[in-house]
């Protein structure tokens, strides 16, 4: 009996040092809760999960009442440019996620809509990826909080815990905690910018430390990012046509239905990518039809927002600057 209780002990002590470690490092800020959770942070975190701690943090003593949705690109958004085009007592709110998509947008929505909070104002900022995603995802960089009623404790835990036994990843992060030491092999799994993204506390905006980066010197960063073939030449043709699907078609009609109990005045912008492929029609008309024409507004394909490689900090997100100008053309 002792011999196998002392291999039962055997096992179980790696694992039960290997769970008091992750949970005490909480690698990811999911089992505690922060005052701030933006701080030099050297690993990516599931900006749902984050922006919604934030807004329940702070939604009773600021009330916000108007939101900025959809994945990194709207980040280009900044919500005290956006106040500018808002009554004078809006408070926005930028409530953006990792590669949001549809499904994202909705369930966010849906949250808002349980808490009774207004939604006076929204500004939705889609392209084709955010329409193609219309099934909830369990990765932990995408999944969605428990407050969402989406997915189970154990489901959301879990993804963590799967995150953290990744080899590699717990390796990097170990070695560049106690060393400070950034080496090639910490690609994938630890973040090192020559200038951090810094975010607001309160409104949820990020501003990307390459501004500063392009700042020093642009001509030596757009030369840099076209030997690494960041930016490639264009035009560039779709490896697939983006189809409407019936998940599409019943989210869209959820989210305009939201917006209707809100009495919600809503915009929503198709993205000028760099990679110029225009929104099908297809997708243009089921928008049309949903929310009706004088909101949507596209800026996909070849302009002159997407024409000048100084637009973008890198091919997939482009300046507050270009936000600036549809700010300007859709108000």
């Amino acid at each position: 009996m002792k011999i196998f209780l002392k291999k039962l002990a055997f096992f179980f002590i790696p694992i039960i040092l290997y769970v008091i470690i992750v949970l005490s490092l909480d690698i990811f800020k999911i089992f505690k809760d922060y005052d701030t959770y933006y701080n030099q942070d050297i690993t990516t975190l599931n900006r749902t999960y984050v922006s919604t701690k934030i807004f329940l943090k702070n939604k009773d003593s600021v009330n916000y009442d108007s939101f900025i949705f959809g994945s990194s690109r709207s980040q280009a958004f900044k919500t005290p440019i956006w106040k500018h085009y808002l009554p004078e007592k809006s408070v926005p709110f930028h409530y953006d996620a990792h590669s949001e998509d549809l499904y994202g947008i909705y369930k966010k929505l849906e949250f808002l809509d349980h808490l009774n909070s207004p939604i006076n104002h929204a500004l939705i900022i889609i392209d084709r990826e955010v329409l193609a995603g219309t099934k909830k995802r369990l990765n932990h960089l995408y999944i969605n909080p428990l407050e969402f009623n989406d997915v189970s404790k154990y489901q959301f835990y879990s993804s963590y815990i799967l995150a953290n036994l990744n080899p590699r990843f717990m390796i990097a992060y170990t070695d560049f905690y106690f060393f400070k030491t950034y080496r090639n092999y910490m690609k994938n799994y630890v973040r090192m910018d020559k200038y951090p993204d810094t975010f607001t506390p309160i409104f949820n905006d990020s501003y990307y430390g390459l501004t500063k980066e392009i700042k020093e010197d642009s001509l030596v960063y757009y030369n840099k990012m076209k030997r690494q073939g960041v930016f490639y030449q264009r035009p560039k043709a779709s490896a697939l046509v983006l189809k409407v699907t019936n998940n599409e078609i019943e989210l869209l009609n959820k989210i305009q239905s939201l917006f209707d109990k809100h009495h919600t005045n809503y915009k929503i912008v198709i993205s000028p990518l760099y990679d110029q492929i225009p929104m099908e029609e297809e997708q243009l008309q089921l928008l049309y039809s949903i929310f009706g024409k004088k909101n949507i507004f596209d800026f996909s394909g070849k302009n002159n927002l997407t024409e000048p490689i100084s637009n973008y900090f890198e091919s997939s997100h482009y300046k507050p600057n270009v936000a600036k100008i549809i700010l300007d053309s859709i108000y």
